[in-house]
This record gives structure tokens, sequence and C-alpha cells, in this order.
């Protein structure tokens, strides 16, 4: 299993995440187990002294192919996972910004993502999934211009309920939360896929699933919430 987050989680107006400039929701993934999380161009609003803090708390890595700062990568650009007797590479891109963001530089989603796949296929046969905050036009450009990608997590408005099959490239976008104001985290995307030997996608089913209060709350995650109550 994975549990990913396709960026703009840790700069919030909301509180605790606005008075811990996203520690607590840091704090949170970690807790629940989270694999990767994206950047997004919202959460480089934090700075590079306070994303790097987040980065040093985090028990998972935050990904980005083409964000740099200071001439070099701020992020990983991928991890490698194993699953199943396979390799799955989860790879970062962050939307472009029209101006340098708080001293970061945003490079060319597309041209990032066509040299890391490149370089991730010749060195091996891996399943490639592409955690991205690029927006819907440059999902479909990536499906399109890049070569050899199997799955790509979105995770800006406005979103589909259901996952989009493009049979001709073989791609499958995924959903992620259709966020609103004050509304974060009440819906989680699930995706059960199926992949042959060759690691060719065969299968999928995919839900939004609704966090309603039928749902236990989680113990320590409560623990977390009511530390940062007292403070």
């Amino acid at each position: 299993m994975l549990l990913l987050d396709a960026g703009d989680s840790l700069n919030s107006n909301q509180w605790p995440s606005q008075q811990s400039q996203g520690k607590s929701v840091v704090e949170a993934m970690n807790l629940m187990g989270y694999d990767a999380m994206a950047l997004g161009e919202g959460d480089l609003q934090l700075g590079a002294e306070v994303l790097r803090q987040r980065m040093a708390d985090a028990t998972f890595p935050f990904l980005s192919a083409n964000v740099e700062w200071e001439g070099e990568l701020f992020a990983q650009p991928y991890v490698i996972k194993e699953m199943n007797g396979r390799q799955v590479a989860i790879i970062g891109l962050t939307g472009m910004v029209s101006n340098a963001m708080h001293g970061f530089q945003v490079g060319d989603p597309l041209a990032a993502a066509q040299a890391v796949v490149a370089g991730l296929r010749a060195q091996t046969d891996v399943i490639i999934i592409l955690l991205v905050h690029v927006g819907q036009a440059m999902e479909q450009q990536l499906l399109r211009e890049v070569e050899g990608i199997d799955v790509i997590v979105g995770g800006t408005q406005p979103r589909t309920a259901r996952a989009l099959w493009d049979e001709s490239a073989g791609v499958l976008i995924l959903p992620s939360e259709q966020p609103s104001p004050g509304h974060a985290g009440r819906l989680i995307g699930v995706a059960r896929l199926s992949f042959d030997g060759s690691g060719r996608l065969t299968g999928h089913e995919s839900q939004m699933v609704s966090l309603m209060p039928d749902f236990a709350d989680d113990l320590e995650l409560m623990i977390l919430l009511q530390r940062y109550k007292q403070q």
C-alpha cells in the first residue's frame, strides 16, 4: 500500500497548521505513515528555511524534480519503493509560477519528467508514478509527451471523483481530495491497481471516501491535536 500527498498541504490559514508553519501537518502525516509528498506551489510560500525544518521533521520524503534553490534541486526528485517484488518509482513535480517564489526557481515540469523518467527506465524495469501539483492541462501534456509513465496522482482543482484512463497512452490519472476552504481532509482518494508480470497496468478501481463521523477517531491523532490545543 502507498499513502501519497500531491502537495499544498503545509501552508494553511487554518489552526494549528498556520501557527506551527505546517509542523502539525507533518506530525500527523508521520503518524499516518505517509510514503511521499509532492511540493506544491503553496508549500513554497513557507520559504526555504521553514521547508527544510519540515523535511527534517518528516519520516517520509518531500519530492520535486523541478524546484531549485541556488541552482540545486531543493528536494529529492523521486523515491523508489519495493512492492510485491517490483520497484515503484514515485516522482514529484511542482507547478510553475510566473516569478521566482521566495527564492525558489521552478523549472518546466514536462522537461523534468522527461529527463527523470528516461533515466529511471534506462536503469531498470520500474512502475512509474508521477505525484504532481501541476494542474489538469499539464497532466494531460505529461501523459501525452512523457513515454513510460503508468500513473499520475494529481493535486489541483477542479478534480473529478473518478479515475481517468487514457487507453492510447496507457496512463491512469487518479483524483485526489477535492478541497474547499475549511474542509481539507474530509475526503480521501482510494485506488486499487493491478499489474501483470511485466509491470503493465491491467486493472484499476478507485473511489473518493468521505471521512464521516462514523469513522472512529484515531487516538494518536487526537492526542496530537490536544497537545496543540494546550500550547
